[in-house]
């Protein structure tokens, strides 16, 4: 499973840049708009395989969509941690260069940077990250987009500070979800559900707020 979710990922992510490229460069508007037209697409894949499955799996299916915690062993975070330390240790140790990249394709290059190879594999590593921890405990949405802005709203724009902030923020956002998802009930609710819950208020204050201090560059 976490190589056919990776094999996927970057599949999807392939599709949304493509799609958001116009005119050799992308922009973050159409890259958000081709992002929600690439998962509209691979939820109506996702549909057709719940309507094709065995009943009798679809349940597991449908738990795992929703995102949760409750079936992780150490088996998995070994093998999880394992995967991840591949992923984001190139990252954490290139943060720096997110500066340059963030100024625009100009000036990155100007300052000589290989803007496509840099941002290609920032792209892998990210995504090979996700794609891991999605194949291990299923959708859980929101976390991607509301804590990295917390974090620029923290400590400012600078990614050697602001990336080692942004992870241990998603890390204890998680342990925040999980815990509320095993506290207000008698039993384990999706943990997806309540990043979804916390999170979209929030996203609607970013776009209510609007402009660059909310979005960053």
């Amino acid at each position: 499973m976490p190589l056919s979710s990776f094999a996927f990922g970057l599949l999807s992510v392939f599709l949304a840049y493509s799609l958001a490229k116009t005119q050799g460069e992308v922009s973050r508007l159409p890259l958000v708009l081709s992002g929600i037209v690439v998962s509209a697409f691979f939820t109506v894949l996702v549909s057709i395989i719940k309507f094709l499955v065995d009943p009798h799996r679809l349940q597991s299916i449908v738990f795992w969509i929703m995102g949760s915690f409750a079936l992780a062993d150490w088996d998995g975070v070994v093998s999880l941690f394992i995967g991840l330390c591949i992923a984001m240790i190139p990252m954490f140790a290139m943060r720096w260069r997110l500066n340059p990249l963030s100024m625009g394709d100009e000036e990155a290059s100007s300052l000589g940077i290989d803007v496509k190879k840099e941002r290609l594999l920032f792209i892998a590593l990210s995504s090979l990250g996700v794609c891991l921890c999605v194949a291990k405990a299923g959708i859980i949405g929101w976390t991607g987009l509301m804590v990295p802005h917390l974090a620029r709203m923290l400590v400012g724009p600078d990614h050697k500070l602001l990336m080692p902030v942004a992870m241990a923020g998603g890390a204890s956002f998680m342990i925040l979800c999980d815990t509320i998802a095993r506290s207000i009930t008698s039993y384990d609710l999706p943990v997806g559900i309540i990043s979804a819950s916390l999170g979209a208020p929030f996203f609607m204050y970013l776009m209510k707020k609007g402009g660059k201090e909310a979005w960053g560059n």
